[in-house]
């Protein structure tokens, strides 16, 4: 499917859900801002496992896992018992009241995580969780500046504490635009990972330089695997080096696990991979598994550098979402997803390897627990219309696949974790027949997003 035939399927359903609320109400009904908007698919009414249905009953295979949280799958029965019991008991209490969930939430992530004294601050959204480890990393520190990787995704909001009269709460805010440094990490697609190692070492040192000029490294934030920009994964021995040079300047090492954590990408935490230990990990999408919940994790000592009050939100440590991620970590351990989604990387990558053998234009193909994607090459340059072929080809035949990658030629799948045999059949068969469909694709314009490899 070229990328008009899938704008015009969207555009379809679009017209389809306005023109329903329309008649449901007699008149021309609200529609969502188009930022917001969903893309992809029809609308959905109920899901159970990896399928999700609209109200005529139509299945759909969710090869996105609800954008990477529904790790266990839709609906898992213990998650929903946990929240329904919940709901039944108490909503919410405000982020200065506690609730027993919301103890028994910070208990058990406390208790899988790597830290001797762990001590958890709990957020609602990831991106909230990534703004509270910046500023624990200033408090702790005394320093300013922020040190980031290229294709790294860390969330979406920014400003409103500059918008925010009281002054106390903006001490450890930002951070400024000017102090943000960007290094490059690695690309896994390349053959030789393993010699870039020590041109690594050196570009960040160089980073690390830059970053000091700006107030002082307080913080080094890095995702194991940067899923948003196609599953490209950072080896162990380059997160200790990150590691190592961050400490080195006084700064803290943030892992940001909140696409990998829990097990989504095969460990429980990255930690374990690693020599040295992040001194901040980042849980959300997995911890929840669909509910609104993420958490900063480290050493109390670290997390407790920040003064009361400073980072609070309504509805974090929400005792409905507390009570469903206190069901997850459990779930976590007694059926060793971890486990299962090393298992379930290790059988799509080889299915896709055999795939890629007949279709010679799937380059790079990766998988990291439970995540997977490949690239679309065709006449040496990537291509994002044939990227664009496979997720389309994908969607006819009720699959949802997310596209992207830093070339806009890279088709992800992120299935549960969680899947039984006919489910997985069942995707491969349709990624099968997508690929196969996507072959007579126009040749995409390198100009868009791509160039040569």
């Amino acid at each position: 499917m070229t990328e008009a035939m899938t704008e015009g399927v969207s555009g379809a359903v679009g017209d389809v859900r306005s023109d329903a609320r329309s008649k449901e109400s007699g008149r021309r009904g609200a529609v969502e801002a188009r930022s917001t908007g969903s893309t992809l698919g029809p609308e959905f009414s109920t899901g159970s496992g990896p399928w999700l249905y609209t109200e005529d009953g139509t299945a759909w295979f969710d090869g996105t896992a609800g954008s990477g949280a529904a790790t266990l799958g839709h609906q898992h029965p213990d998650v929903t018992a946990a929240a329904v019991a919940q709901l039944n008991r108490l909503t919410h209490t405000g982020c200065k009241l506690g609730s027993d969930a919301r103890r028994r939430m910070i208990e058990r992530i406390g208790a899988l995580s790597p830290y001797a004294e762990p001590a958890v601050l709990p957020t609602a959204t990831g991106a909230e969780a990534v703004e509270s480890a910046l500023k624990i990393a200033r408090a702790a520190t005394g320093h300013q500046a922020v040190l980031a990787f290229r294709h790294g995704y860390h969330g979406k909001t920014a400003g409103a504490l500059a918008l925010t009269w009281r002054a106390e709460f903006k001490t450890y805010g930002g951070p400024r635009p000017d102090h943000v440094v960007t290094a490059e990490l690695p690309d896994p697609r390349a053959e030789d990972v393993a010699g870039a190692a020590e041109h690594f070492a050196a570009g960040l040192f160089a980073a690390l330089d830059a970053a000091d000029l700006r107030g002082g490294t307080a913080a080094v934030v890095v995702e194991p695997v940067q899923v948003t920009e196609g599953v490209l994964a950072v080896p162990p021995v380059i997160l200790d080096e990150i590691a190592r040079q961050a400490h080195s300047r006084g700064a803290l090492l943030v892992l940001d696990e909140i696409y990998t954590g829990l097990g989504r990408a095969g460990r429980l935490f990255t930690a374990e991979l690693m020599t040295e230990r992040p001194d901040l990990t980042l849980l959300g999408k997995t911890l929840g598994n669909g509910f609104p919940v993420a958490a900063v994790v480290g050493e109390r000592a670290v997390l407790d550098a920040l003064p009361p009050s400073v980072q609070t939100s309504t509805f974090s440590g929400h005792p409905v979402a507390c009570a469903a991620a206190a069901a997850v970590a459990e779930i976590v351990v007694r059926q060793d997803l971890a486990g299962r989604a090393r298992a379930l990387g290790e059988r799509l990558r080889t299915d896709l390897l055999v795939l890629a053998a007949r279709h010679p234009w799937m380059r790079s193909v990766r998988t990291a627990g439970a995540l997977g994607a490949f690239d679309c090459v065709r006449e040496g340059s990537f291509d994002p219309a044939l990227a664009k072929a496979v997720t389309g080809g994908a969607l006819r035949g009720r699959l949802l696949l997310f596209g992207g990658g830093p070339e806009g030629a890279t088709v992800k799948i992120v299935p549960p974790a969680l899947l039984a045999e006919s489910d997985y059949r069942w995707m491969m068969e349709a990624i099968t027949a997508a690929v196969a469909g996507a072959e007579s694709a126009p040749a995409g314009d390198a100009a868009h997003g791509g160039g040569r490899i």
